[in-house]
């Protein structure tokens, strides 16, 4: 639970880091909002696969999976 919190705090301030660094480069607001739609696309994929590796799965999944298996061997 404190990891996932962990994740989500550094996750907001990576976007918030992202959107002044995107003001401070460029004058067209085009140009700001692509930057921040791309930089915010690929922080929230990092951030995803950091959390999928690091935190363990869902017990619901879990038990889904030896559901599943339990009628396999049936």
């Amino acid at each position: 639970m404190f990891a996932k919190f962990f994740i989500f705090i550094l996750f907001i301030a990576a976007e918030i880091t992202l959107g002044i660094y995107s003001l401070a480069i460029s004058e067209s607001l085009l140009a700001r909002f692509l930057f921040f739609i791309l930089s915010a696309f690929i922080v929230c994929a990092l951030v995803i696969k950091i959390s999928n590796r690091l935190l363990p799965d869902d017990d619901r999944r879990e038990k889904k999976v030896m559901k599943k298996k339990a009628k396999k061997a049936q």
